[in-house]
């Protein structure tokens, strides 16, 4: 049973291209966090790291949805050592949660090493990146965020 959400945040919950939230990302956060716990785990890369991470969360502030996620980790480089600290503080074990991703090269790789649900966000700049043999197949596949509240 999937009791917590991790979701990544570029190109997941964030249209990077046009600087805002994807359209549908408040009302699926907001419908999914009535029956789960919800987390953000995402890298913040290049310059002004510090500057990057505090303009998400000023996104998250300003678009009402910052109080829907119990933690929202962010880490230059090791997106992997996120996802367990992100279960150890969440008090979940890794087949409790379902890993939302755009790159089936991090959040689907990680989340099949570790039993978790893994759901691949196939849009945009990383949709011909095919999961593989290192990454192995994701649970489920999606075209839209809004898909993910019938799945859940």
């Amino acid at each position: 049973m999937v009791r917590a959400i991790i979701f990544d945040w570029g190109r997941t919950l964030f249209d990077s291209a046009r600087g805002a939230l994807f359209p549908e990302a408040v009302a699926v956060v907001e419908r999914l966090s009535r029956t789960h716990t919800l987390a953000i785990v995402s890298l913040a890369t290049g310059d002004n790291w510090a500057e990057r991470v505090e303009a998400r969360r000023g996104v998250l502030r300003e678009s009402g949805i910052e109080r829907h996620f119990a933690l929202a980790l962010f880490d230059p480089a090791d997106k992997d050592r996120l996802y367990a600290e992100a279960l150890a503080a969440l008090g979940v074990r890794a087949d409790e949660v379902a890993i939302v991703d755009d790159r089936a090269a991090r959040g689907v790789r990680w989340g099949n090493r570790h039993g978790a649900v893994t759901v691949w966000l196939r849009r945009g700049e990383f949709a011909r990146e095919l999961p593989g043999e290192e990454t192995g197949q994701p649970t489920h596949t999606i075209g839209s965020l809004a898909e993910l509240v019938g799945l859940l």
